[in-house]
């Protein structure tokens, strides 16, 4: 399954996801691998518990902000 959403709905989703504190572990797992880093760009992956993230992002006005993300579930048969 393939989709694509706005970042906007990411950060509603994000705002709202783990309400409840049941989500996550106690103790999660994330891995941050930084793939490649320039003045103002990056590549990013994120190893966590249930899926990967590959990032990119870039630096405007000092800040660092998310372009977009490609992710997969570590076990791909839950696609």
């Amino acid at each position: 399954m393939q989709t694509e959403t706005t970042s906007e709905s990411m950060v509603l989703l994000a705002a709202s996801y783990n309400k409840n504190a049941d989500k996550f572990p106690n103790s999660p797992k994330k891995d941050v691998i930084l793939l490649d880093v320039s003045a103002k760009t990056a590549s990013v992956k994120l190893v966590a518990d249930e899926w990967i993230d590959y990032m990119h992002i870039v630096k405007l006005n000092g800040s660092w902000k998310i372009v977009n993300v490609l992710w997969q579930f570590n076990n791909a048969e839950q696609h």
